[in-house]
């Protein structure tokens, strides 16, 4: 557990004196840790597939109900209302990270993935509401 919550503090904030957290240094603007919270879902994801891996990015991140009233880009192709568009800062981690454990996968390929598990999501949702 230490480790790792070691591994998502940022080095401005990790302690001074080797391990105890009553000395630790705040740091003077928040940052970003959202290309962090990427890596430490992805130390636990399946690496076998592009598509497992997207996933479990996915659902490891955020929540089926998250993911079904969400779309990559925001904007609507069949005429629909438009749903909210996911951070791109997050959509282009994942996509960075996936192309570089298979280098033979194209990012468009990856974005097919992902709409493809928003996709998942929706009719999960609408599944269980439905019982």
């Amino acid at each position: 557990m230490m480790a790792q919550m070691r591994d998502l503090m940022t080095p401005s904030t990790r302690s001074t004196d080797g391990g105890s957290t009553n000395n630790m240094v705040q740091p003077e603007a928040p940052q970003k840790t959202i290309t962090t919270g990427i890596d430490a879902i992805m130390k636990r994801c399946n690496h076998q597939e592009p598509a497992k891996m997207v996933n479990d990015v996915l659902t490891g991140m955020y929540s089926n109900q998250y993911l079904a009233g969400r779309t990559l880009t925001g904007v609507s192709g069949s005429g629909k209302e438009a749903k909210e568009p996911m951070d791109p800062e997050v959509v282009n981690g994942i996509i960075e990270r996936v192309t570089a454990s298979f280098p033979k996968t194209a990012p468009s390929l990856v974005r097919g993935m992902m709409r493809q598990k928003l996709a998942n999501a929706v009719k999960t949702v609408r599944r269980k509401t439905e019982q």
